[in-house]
């Protein structure tokens, strides 16, 4: 075995048999015409190559599975010196019967082999592979060749062992030729493997001679590809376009900054004006064609289109603006829809901010709510799902002018999944790391009647977006009367996913209704939820614990939890009740979910945490024994239990059972125990 300082994919060439695990099942030890002895001692490349020789679809489809695996078997240099050659010679090559699946993983096996087996820049001999893979007829196969191709050609950093020139020369030759393929199933892979291509070119060909001839041809290939007469073609450029506007855009160290995702691209004009004069016709066409599967593909990558005119917005109410207009009105749904999904991204890409761009802004709101009423329910809800994030862009006035009056309506829409979607939205707007926006006011007057409908919903999964995010809003619940009503009635839910978002809740609502209200509303419900059958309603309760003490305090859970559940231990004769109830105790040594602090805990309220957790260990089922040395250890860890407790009780406790304990675990987790420290 290699030291743990040696990198994964480091193996020295393994002469000898696969490792024991590896070896072939019987069915294909009986498709190759040796011995089991003799297949056993067989060196794995040996195996590989036997496997595939077979007439056995089974035993190819199985080596194939394997190939990376073969390749860390025998190492780098064998791998690149003779498996790669192998394949190469015998595997996707013109006129060959090879199955589709066995094409197929192997499109996925060359990619797990790169960085890790075989470095970035000696990954040259998998190019012309990749190259007949993509031009294969079925289309998963071509697909997944792309994905391969694109993901290891920006590793092909020059410093190789290849001549100066080579990899650039290689990508725009194989670019190229699959462009120029008589078949269209080339070309289709030509569109997607360009956006890769093109970077590789804008990242390391900056001081090659022909290297903005290089990258002009390559531009002038997807525009030719984006007006080819096969309606698949034009539909693969329009697929890849946003990537290939990004791949033109381009990074430099000046010009301005723009964000896109979390990340920052710095686009020069130079690129931009590459974007703006040549790509940009290119979107209009496709965003027109005459095929809806390829109108649909464009309008998708208006928000790439938007990034890779800097989000300037003069340029982009030229250019992208007109075609979210005409996809909103569009006569194909799949269009509309298409666009609706990505709606938030393409608004955010237009740089339509301040005051002076307000008229363009207000507009891009009009059509977004035109989409939220459209006629199609697919359309509908992929509106809905970019609602928070729309207010995030537009503020508060636009969405309560824009937005909000259409709420009501898609809160009653006949379709389950609109709202569902508009649910989980509305909770989004809620959370301040989503939507800081909407104030407090506009929450309570535009989502208080929708909450209480949805609270009401004959679909439980509607409710449980609500009530799963509902803490969001916790601080306003005692002014949602009727929400807060409708939780109570819920914790008796036939849907145990329903009861145990309540019971997640309902500390919460101690804090916002004050624990007179919980004692008074909310107790009984809690310890029902407490015995629940299923066992993850169960621990909805053991984790609420923490907020509960942080919102109650010390004597109050003393006074009001705790006999509850010393009388539901005692009584009980389900070690799962027993488990439950000290997780509980343990839990109130733990950190408040989000906070990086424990709950100051009472002396006497330790002590009985404590003595309930002690009382568990001596349990007759191991389980339980187990759950009480676990709940001592998170004691220890919270640093809270005092010198004399800990010293007196715990210690002396724990180091019995490891002496006298017959459950294996019990007794490592009792060792645990008694190592934790704060």
């Amino acid at each position: 075995m290699p030291e743990e300082s040696t990198p994964k994919w480091s193996h020295a060439p393994i002469a000898g048999p696969l490792a024991s695990g590896t070896t072939p099942a019987l069915t294909l030890a009986r498709s190759l015409q040796c011995s089991i002895e003799d297949l056993t001692k067989m060196p794995p490349l040996d195996l590989f190559i036997a496997q595939l020789s077979s007439d056995s679809t089974e035993a190819r489809v199985d080596a194939m599975k394997k190939l990376a695996l073969v390749g860390e078997a025998i190492g780098t240099e064998d791998t690149i010196t003779k498996l790669i050659p192998y394949l190469d010679k015998n595997l996707a090559n013109e006129g060959s019967e090879d199955d589709d699946e066995i094409l197929l993983l192997l499109a996925g096996q060359i990619g797990l082999m790169v960085p890790g087996l075989i470095p970035g820049h000696r990954a040259m001999p998998l190019l012309p592979i990749l190259e007949r893979l993509c031009s294969i007829e079925e289309t998963v196969v071509r697909d997944k060749a792309v994905e391969t191709t694109s993901a290891i050609v920006p590793l092909l950093m020059p410093g190789g062992d290849y001549e100066a020139g080579q990899p650039f020369g290689m990508l725009l030759g194989m670019a190229k030729r699959l462009a120029g393929a008589d078949w269209f199933t080339a070309k289709v892979s030509a569109a997607g493997i360009l956006p890769a291509t093109y970077a590789f070119w804008n990242a390391h060909g900056q001081g090659l001679e022909n290297a903005d001839e290089a990258r002009r041809e390559l531009r002038a290939i997807f525009k030719d590809l984006s007006e080819d007469d096969t309606p698949m073609v034009r539909r693969s450029a329009a697929r890849h376009l946003g990537k290939f506007v990004e791949a033109v855009a381009g990074m430099t160290e000046s010009a301005e900054v723009v964000v896109k995702g979390g990340k920052t691209l710095v686009i020069s004009d130079a690129n931009r004006g590459l974007v703006t004069f040549e790509l940009v016709p290119i979107f209009q066409a496709l965003s027109s064609d005459e095929q809806d599967s390829v109108r649909l593909l464009s309008v998708s990558c208006a928000g790439s289109m938007g990034c890779g005119l800097a989000m300037n917005a003069g340029f982009t109410a030229e250019v992208v603006l007109p075609v979210v207009k005409g996809g909103c009105s569009d006569l194909s749904w799949r269009v509309r829809h298409h666009l609706a999904k990505v709606f938030s991204t393409v608004a955010g890409s237009m740089g339509f901010t301040g005051p002076k761009n307000a008229q363009l802004q207000t507009e891009v709101f009009q059509f977004f709510s035109t989409l939220l009423q459209d006629n199609e329910a697919e359309v509908r809800a992929a509106a809905v799902e970019n609602i928070a994030r729309m207010a995030q862009l537009g503020g508060a006035e636009l969405f309560q002018t824009h937005i909000a009056p259409i709420l009501p309506t898609l809160a009653d829409d006949l379709v389950m999944e609109v709202r569902s979607k508009l649910a989980q939205t509305l909770m989004d707007c809620c959370d301040p790391s989503i939507c800081n926006t909407l104030n407090d006011e506009i929450i309570l007057e535009e989502f208080k009647p929708l909450l209480e409908n949805f609270l009401n919903d004959e679909f439980a999964e509607v409710q449980l977006h609500i009530l799963t995010k509902l803490s969001r809003v916790s601080h306003l619940l005692g002014k949602m009367d009727m929400v807060v009503s409708s939780i109570l009635q819920m914790a008796r839910a036939q849907n145990w996913r329903v009861r145990e978002a309540v019971g997640r809740l309902l500390p919460f609502l101690a804090e916002a209704c004050g624990v007179a209200f919980f004692e008074e509303h909310l107790l009984e419900s809690w310890m029902k939820i407490m015995l629940d059958q299923v066992a993850d309603v169960r621990v909805a309760c053991v984790d609420g614990m923490p907020k509960l003490l942080s919102v109650s305090g010390s004597e109050w859970i003393q006074q009001h939890i705790l006999p509850h559940y010393t009388t539901m231990y005692e009584e009980s004769t389900s070690y799962l009740t027993r488990i439950t109830v000290l997780r509980s105790y343990a839990a109130l040594a733990q950190k408040v979910e989000g906070s990086e602090t424990i709950t100051s805990i009472s002396a006497p309220l330790m002590e009985q945490i404590v003595n309930m957790l002690l009382k568990g260990l001596k349990d007759g089922v191991a389980n339980v024994r187990l759950i009480s040395a676990r709940g001592l250890g998170i004691v220890n860890v919270s640093g809270q239990c005092d010198d004399a407790i800990m010293n007196g009780h715990i210690i002396p406790a724990l180091t019995e059972c490891v002496s006298n304990e017959e459950d294996a675990d019990c007794k490592y987790q009792c060792q645990l125990a008694l190592e934790a420290k704060a």
